[in-house]
């Protein structure tokens, strides 16, 4: 006998195959666990809607090894013709809802006795997130001989002209997709009810309504019948007996049992779980590495949908799940990681397009049940498993910036691209109808392992973006210009998105808006009418916001509160930059040098330099330069057939003491070839439709590493302001394409690594690091500054832009000394990145982070730390790298590894032939009187390896023994400028370099 009894409600709290997994994100944990399901003998499964019930009576033959069901042994064939009554009792109490018999047991050839019957015409009431009404069913057959006692809710869920309706009523899933059972829970809460309450009704206090677990808990299911949450679950991974590029190898008949036995019937009486998937990322063909299979696969769930949804068509159907656009069912399902694996956040923008599912012209739901990623670790930084695709993607977002700050980085930045995908999806209604819900895959909470309760799990940032940007009735700011002048006008719009639980229209709005500085003094203020939005509909205000000229330098926040008469509705924030136009011309000696500029046609680097108050003359000819006297500028876009037959003139000004600062140009006109060092201006686009672009790192870029933040180039200018820059175009989203707010724009790569001694990577990024936004290249006496910052777009517009020309004229027309590498006065700690002080420039060194896991005191599963043949280091087996939110994998250390690349998801790649051992290189500068360098290496490997050290030519080698760290000096001879080569097997770990 099955018996679920409903459970008291607790206090409300306020607060694959290694292919796959270049794509999906999540273990699949529930292959193995839908298998593991016990069918039982004796099964009622009731299939509700708003008016009643399909009740589906069976039992099983003993033969199935199942065990007893009945006191008395009773078998299928005693219940021939039995009697099955059936009573509804509200679970709050009161009167039955009904009771009478559904009709007479049937047993078939195969054995098996069964019912199927409705119920009469019922008026329950509806079980929804906002009233979960659940009722006991009581099943009796043959008057006392078998009976089942189980919880059930009467809703509807259906799919209609693309839009999703609960109950009738439109549905927009607000979702959060990590989340327990398991996930290194303690095993005293992983199936704790008390624990499972807890942790939905905090999801749900936070604007969350749809969840998925890590498989289908009946006491997490059960929980979630009591509070009212959403559940999207079905199987999550490849269906039984079937691989990556295959559908099962058996007959659809049994493909058909095992989905309607093991999987769904165990989840068919909780009204929370509405959404069903058949498998996950299979053969999809939107994948580049899967070239088969994906007819065959679609084919196979397309029947399967058919044959289920005929048997239960109380849920919908997402056949493949993410890369298979939900092909197979009637929801199209898609995943993306934009700004975080790949694109960025601005991305959301593509889903204005109906067809951003890529199939025919069918209206269907549109859901995105993984996206954001950005997978903070317990102590908030990015987890930097390696050999996987976060250190990459690391790189990209809080790139070089000190381990003090990357916790707090990591987190804003995981609750930014929260908040822009959520928002930006639901403002897209407008644009888009069949937008019906998004899921975010990312770590919300920092405790799992060791907790006693919930109130133990600490929530991230994130969890309160989600409490602002899943408000029901949503006020979502947007603006583009996050960096501006005081005394300019701003011109942000506020949005609104009504998804009242109440489904009401909302007429006789108002906003109210404050600007406030850093201390909470509000320094601007306002109030406007807003217009009137229908239920599940949205709406947009353009406003104009006049900024005091007197602001002081510094960051504002730009707060609404959208109110209705006494009731406030929604309050929202966005963040603003604002700076006194002295922090653009700060006081700063005359130029040494004559400032020669190269324009374009408009006359745009001209102006902006007046602007600047840097005075210049244009460049009559490129032959007349003085190399000791002039500072020549080559305007943005200024690049000319008449300057390539001028290139060997340039090359020789270089050469004699000549300084150049190239601005942006274009690839197809710019000639680079007498550059000190090659160099290839990259071409492909950030926002480019297709999920994986080929060609990386992408010509433009946001979220900028200065390399060198200490350089006279970048001063003033911290990472905070190369974040994003103030678009300069005036766009809205009911423009095409997306606005200029990326600080690079041309950005370039070094096309020759071995040459980075000639240059001086001043800031990066890109996955990696592997885009050059800014670089010196040194030849002779003279140098060349190549950049790849849009800076005059944005003149008058952008403070940090307007400054950061500036600094880059100053600086090239300066009669200070220019120097290619940095100046190394302290101990390294290698994978310390702000100890390694720009050494280590991305991908071009050779020398890869090297990550361990950091492993809580007692964590039942995480065996000592494994090592694998090419030096990477997991805790016990490969898998769960991000979704593991209880180990922290840090840096420690560097390995000698280049050269490698990235495969298209991110992970580490050698190069069909490879050698054996790799290679890493840096340039730099020592104090005077530094006698010896001295290097500590760790062996992982379990046979002594050998280290090569070559010091500016001079070669070393010394060995280390398995397991073993040694201390290796090497003498200076008298050298302050260095070029350094470590070299050896891939296990090695380089740990600390230092001179004394």
């Amino acid at each position: 006998m099955t018996l679920r009894r409903p459970t008291l409600l607790a206090f409300l709290l306020a607060a694959a195959p290694a292919a796959l997994h270049a794509q999906t994100d999540d273990e699949a944990p529930a292959s193995a666990a839908a298998r593991a399901v016990r069918v039982p003998p004796f099964r009622v499964l009731a299939f509700t809607d708003t008016a009643g019930a399909r009740i589906e009576v069976t039992l099983s033959p003993a033969t199935t090894g199942a065990i007893a069901v009945s006191k008395d042994g009773v078998s299928p064939a005693a219940l021939a013709n039995a009697p099955v009554r059936a009573t509804i009792t509200p679970v709050a109490g009161g009167a039955p809802l009904w009771s009478g018999e559904l009709g007479r047991m049937s047993v078939g050839p195969d054995g098996v006795a069964k019912l199927v019957a409705r119920t009469p015409r019922l008026a329950p009431a509806r079980w929804s997130p906002q009233s979960p009404t659940l009722y006991t069913l009581t099943v009796d057959v043959g008057a006392g001989r078998l009976a089942d006692t189980t919880r059930i809710g009467f809703r509807t869920i259906g799919a209609n002209e693309g839009r999703l309706f609960l109950n009738g009523r439109p549905l927009f899933l607000r979702g959060n997709a990590i989340n327990p059972p398991e996930r290194n829970l303690p095993d005293s809460l992983s199936e704790s009810p008390r624990f499972a309450r807890d942790y939905l009704r905090y999801m749900k206090g936070i604007g969350v309504n749809v969840v998925r677990f890590t498989r289908p808990s009946q006491v997490w299911m059960d929980a979630a019948d009591e509070v009212g949450m959403l559940v999207f679950q079905g199987h999550y991974g490849t269906p039984n007996g079937a691989s990556s590029t295959k559908p099962p190898q058996v007959s659809l008949d049994e493909s058909e049992r095992w989905y309607r036995d093991r999987v769904i019937a165990p989840q068919a009486n909780h009204p929370s779980v509405v959404v069903y998937a058949l498998s996950n990322e299979q053969a999809a063909p939107e994948i580049s590495y899967l070239k088969t299979g994906h007819a065959e696969v679609a084919a196979f769930l397309g029947e399967m949908h058919a044959r289920l949804s005929r048997w239960d068509d109380t849920r919908l159907y997402i056949g493949n799940a993410g890369y298979g656009f939900g092909r197979g069912g009637e929801v199209c399902d898609i995943h993306r990681y934009w700004g975080w694996y790949y694109n960025s956040a601005l991305s959301f923008y593509t889903l204005r397009d109906p067809k951003i599912c890529w199939r025919s012209d069918a209206k269907q739901p549109i859901t995105l049940t993984e996206a954001v990623g950005n997978y903070t670790g317990p102590d908030g930084r990015y987890n930097l498993a390696s050999n996987t695709k976060q250190p990459e993607s690391q790189l990209n977002w809080t790139g070089h910036a000190p381990d003090a700050e990357q916790g707090p980085r990591a987190l804003a930045y995981q609750a930014w691209v929260a908040g822009q995908g959520i928002e930006i999806t639901r403002r897209l209604r407008a644009r888009n109808p069949y937008l019906a819900g998004l899921l975010p895959f990312t770590i919300v909470f920092h405790d799992w392992h060791g907790i006693t309760s919930f109130a133990g799990m600490r929530p991230k940032p994130v969890a309160a973006q989600y409490a602002r940007s899943y408000q029901p009735v949503l006020l979502s700011w947007e603006l583009w210009t996050p960096q501006v002048y005081a005394g300019s006008t701003i011109a942000p719009v506020a949005h609104v998105v009504n998804d009242a639980e109440s489904g009401e229209d909302l007429a006789g709005l108002s906003l109210r808006w404050t600007l406030a500085d850093a201390s909470g003094r509000v320094r601007q203020q306002g109030t406007t009418a807003m217009p009137d939005v229908r239920y599940f509909g949205t709406g947009r205000t353009p406003l104009s916001v006049a900024l005091p000229a007197d602001l002081a330098t510094g960051s504002y926040t730009l707060a609404g509160v959208l109110t209705r008469g006494a009731d406030t509705l929604s309050r929202n924030q966005t963040s603003l930059w604002v700076a006194q136009p002295a922090f653009a011309r700060p006081a700063a000696a005359a130029p040494a040098r004559r400032i020669v500029l190269l324009d374009d046609s408009a006359g745009a680097t001209g102006r902006a330099l007046t602007r600047l108050g840097l005075p210049h003359r244009a460049a009559a000819t490129l032959g007349a330069l003085d190399a000791a006297r002039d500072a020549l500028v080559i305007g943005d876009g200024a690049w000319s057939a008449a300057a390539t037959r001028d290139t060997a003139r340039l090359r020789a000004f270089v050469a004699a003491g000549g300084r150049v600062l190239v601005l942006p140009q274009r690839p197809d006109r710019f000639d680079a070839s007498w550059l000190p060092a090659r160099i290839t201006l990259q071409t492909e686009q950030l926002d480019h439709p297709d999920v994986y672009p080929g060609g990386r790192p992408f010509r433009n870029g946001m979220s900028i590493n200065p390399e060198r933040p200490d350089h006279p180039v970048l001063a003033g200018l911290d990472r905070d302001r190369l974040f994003l820059w103030s678009d300069w175009t005036r766009w809205d989203d009911a423009r095409p394409g997306f606005p200029e707010v990326y600080p690079v724009t041309r950005g370039f790569v070094v096309a020759d690594p071995a040459r980075l001694g000639r240059v001086a990577v001043l800031a990066n990024y890109d996955h990696g690091l592997e885009g050059v936004a800014l670089a010196e290249l040194f030849d002779g006496r003279g140098s060349v500054l190549v950049s790849g910052f849009d800076v005059v777009h944005r003149a008058g517009l952008d403070p940090a832009a307007d400054r950061l020309l500036g600094n880059m004229v100053r600086y090239m027309a300066s009669a200070d000394a220019h120097e290619a590498h940095p100046l190394v006065d302290r101990k390294i700690t290698w994978g310390d990145y702000a100890s390694e002080r720009g050494l280590v420039t991305g991908i071009y060194n050779g020398l890869l982070l090297h990550t361990v896991p950091v492993i809580p005191d007692g964590m039942k599963g995480a065996r000592t730390i494994r090592v694998d043949s090419t030096g990477f280091a997991f805790a016990g087996a490969f898998g769960g790298w991000n979704t593991n939110p209880s180990i922290q994998y840090v840096g420690r250390g560097r390995r000698p590894y280049g050269p490698f690349t990235f495969t298209l998801g991110g992970a580490v790649r050698l190069e069909k032939g490879t050698p054996a051992t790799g290679e890493g290189r840096v340039w730099l500068r020592v104090p005077a009187g530094r006698r010896t360098m001295t290097t500590v290496v760790h062996n992982q490997a379990t046979d002594a390896k050998t280290l090569e050290i070559k010091l500016n030519g001079a070669r070393q080698q010394v060995s280390v023994p398995a397991g073993q760290t040694i201390t290796v000096e090497t003498p200076l001879a008298n050298a302050t400028a260095l070029a350094l080569t470590y070299r050896g097997d891939r296990r090695l770990v380089l740990l600390e370099t230092d001179f004394r």
